[in-house]
C-alpha cells in the first residue's frame, strides 16, 4: 500500500496487481477468442452457443474476479466490444471478396453492440451470484439467436 499526498490530504492506494492481470487476460481473450472459436463454430454450426459459452468462461474466470462491481461491468462491456470488433475484422476478408465495404460497417454497427449486450447480461446475472451466471448464459444465447434470426 502506498500513500499519496495531494494538497495536504493523504490517500491510501492499493496496487491492484491481480485486477491488472485479470484485465490483461480479458483483453487478450476479447481479441483472440473469435479466431480460436471459428473451427468449433464451423464444426457445430451453432455460433450462438459456442460463442456465449466461451464468453461465460471468460466472465467467470476473469471478469467476476476483478474487485468492484463497476469495474466488472466496465470490463464486461469492454470485453464484449473487443470480441465483436475482433470478430468483424475476421470477416473482413469475406466482405472484401463481396466487394461491398458497407457490409463491414453495417455488421460493425449491429454485431458489436449485440456482443456488448450479451456479455453485459451475463455479467449482471453473475453479479447476483455465480449460480445466476447460468441464467445469464441462457439469456445471452437467446439474445444471440434472436439477433442472428433477425439479421440473417
Amino acid at each position: 500500500m502506498q500513500e499519496l499526498s495531494m494538497q495536504g490530504k493523504k490517500f491510501d492506494i492499493e496496487f491492484p496487481s491481480l485486477a491488472i492481470i485479470y484485465g490483461i487476460f480479458t483483453v487478450m481473450a476479447g481479441l483472440t477468442l473469435p479466431i480460436v472459436l471459428i473451427p468449433l463454430v464451423r464444426l457445430t454450426g451453432y455460433s450462438e452457443i459456442v460463442e456465449e459459452i466461451a464468453k461465460v468462461l471468460v466472465i467467470s474466470f476473469f471478469i467476476l474476479n476483478v474487485p468492484g462491481r463497476k469495474a466488472q461491468i466496465f470490463m464486461g462491456m469492454f470485453f464484449g466490444f473487443l470480441f465483436g470488433l475482433s470478430e468483424n475484422f475476421l470477416y473482413l476478408n469475406q466482405i472484401l471478396q463481396l466487394g461491398d465495404l458497407s457490409i463491414f460497417w453495417q455488421r460493425f454497427l449491429w454485431t458489436v453492440p449485440m456482443h456488448i449486450v450479451a456479455v453485459s447480461v451475463m455479467v449482471l446475472f453473475g453479479l447476483m451470484g455465480r449460480w445466476f451466471l447460468f441464467l445469464g448464459l441462457i439469456g445471452a444465447v437467446i439474445l444471440h439467436l434472436l439477433f442472428n434470426g433477425a439479421i440473417v
